[in-house]
């Protein structure tokens, strides 16, 4: 779901997961970090200050992620396309929607457990409340 188009970014919110809430893909057309321009990279600054900005006042971040991982698109043998994973992250529980939410990896490297079925995040979120708080962040972005 689109949760921002700007000039050069679509912000997309990861409704199929949730895992660490207020999570976004920031993509860009660009097949290459080297073909960004100097606006490009300006518009994706301010993008990514401003989801900061939400995930602050709406769930209390603690600290955010921004990671650009084009492995894959190699490997699954699509056309790659420049993107950035906005993951924002919790130190403490948090009350979200009702739910006690725990980031249970704080500090580390979310991938790190991600293909362990025993070790990784659990999004605890319904499609409802996906869909809640993509709402949420839409109706706060101020952009």
């Amino acid at each position: 779901m689109t949760l921002y188009q700007g000039k050069y970014w679509e912000v997309v919110f990861t409704e199929w997961c949730q895992e660490f809430p207020g999570e976004c893909i920031i993509s860009s057309t660009k097949e290459h970090l080297s073909d960004l321009t100097e606006e490009e990279w300006i518009e994706l600054g301010l993008i990514e200050k401003e989801l900061e900005r939400v995930c602050q006042k709406l769930f209390q971040a603690t600290m955010f992620n921004f990671a650009c991982l084009m492995n894959n698109a190699y490997r699954d043998h699509e056309k790659p396309h420049v993107h950035f994973h906005f993951i924002p992250r919790y130190e403490n529980k948090r009350e979200i929607l009702n739910k006690t939410y725990q980031d249970r990896h704080f500090g580390y490297n979310m991938w790190k457990w991600a293909l362990s079925k025993f070790k990784a995040q659990k999004d605890i979120f319904t499609k409802e409340e996906k869909l809640e708080i993509y709402n949420k962040m839409q109706k706060e972005l101020k952009m």
